[in-house]
């Protein structure tokens, strides 16, 4: 199964280089692990392709039922966890920063009910965690989706909610000087999210949508910078309430009509392991602590 799992991820990397950066193996090391599968199976599974592997019709066909037995395989560990009645174990956990701050340090109360569970946290994006979480770097991942933008989510994970962020156009008081946003946003500089993030895609569309184009001066992932920029009046940006809902002094906040999701997800089969459950009903029990913020911060503005 696990030179299944490789060719798997060969077939959704598309390189034996991105298989080895995502599975902490060599290259070399994953070359000879397949063709020992193609031994196995007396087939030829991959082909070379100028300086790379591609998967023949028998690869593809491999992967397709590798994936389907990957989830039966993680499916009865779990049912065997959940015989045991023991909630044991570690789980890894990603989330992206304002996740990470508000929810994740409620959520690791579970510890404390459960001494034999152990949660270990790495902030990273959702289009970093999902494929690590694919390729088994991850247990669970806290994602989001914004309105609007094309789904994402892959066939091969199990999603569950945890609720709705509201969203926010946000801008120093006196970078507006009396304005409306629609006549002052294609004049003053903004902060977003990196070029082919799902929150740029939606940022943009917003603004848009309020009839102008916007000047993307800053760029960066960490909300924080978002925030920091915005205060000392350097910049407008659109923000979560997750990332406002401790205060913000001197801003402007105007409800921009819509809400991302907040989502958890783990790969098809380990959803029922006692672990993953106990985890994300933590954080659900988290999300639904700071509903009543939002809905005060939602009545503000």
């Amino acid at each position: 199964m696990r030179r299944v799992r490789l060719l798997v991820e060969l077939e959704r990397r598309g390189s034996l280089a991105s298989v080895a950066e995502a599975l902490h193996l060599s290259a070399s090391g994953i070359s000879a692990q397949i063709a020992r599968l193609e031994r196995e199976v007396g087939a030829n599974l991959v082909a070379r392709s100028g300086r790379g592997l591609r998967l023949t019709e028998a690869g593809h066909r491999l992967a397709e039922n590798g994936r389907g037995l990957l989830a039966a395989m993680e499916a009865a560990e779990s049912e065997l966890r959940q015989l045991s009645g023991e909630v044991a174990g570690t789980v890894r956990l990603a989330s992206f920063q304002s996740a990470a701050l508000l929810l994740v340090p409620h959520a690791l109360a579970c510890e404390e009910t459960h001494p034999g569970l152990r949660v270990e946290l790495v902030q990273v994006e959702p289009e970093v965690a999902v494929p690590a979480l694919l390729a088994g770097d991850f247990d669970l991942v806290i994602a989001e989706e914004y309105p609007g933008v094309h789904p994402w989510i892959p066939v091969e994970t199990h999603r569950e909610d945890l609720g709705v962020d509201p969203l926010f156009i946000v801008v120093a008081e006196r970078l507006l000087q009396g304005r409306a946003l629609s006549v002052a946003g294609g004049r003053i500089p903004w902060v977003m999210e990196a070029r082919g993030s799902a929150a740029r895609e939606w940022a943009e569309l917003t603004c848009r949508r309020l009839g102008f184009e916007p000047d993307v001066r800053y760029e960066s992932d960490d909300l924080l910078v978002h925030l920091e920029l915005i205060q000392h009046g350097r910049a407008a940006g659109l923000l979560p309430a997750l990332a406002v809902v401790r205060g913000a002094p001197g801003l402007h906040l105007t409800p921009a009509g819509s809400a991302r999701t907040l989502l958890t997800l783990s790969r098809v089969g380990s959803e029922h392991s006692p672990a993953v459950r106990v985890v994300r009903d933590a954080l659900l029990a988290a999300m639904r602590s700071v509903d009543s913020a939002f809905e005060l911060l939602n009545r503000a503005h």
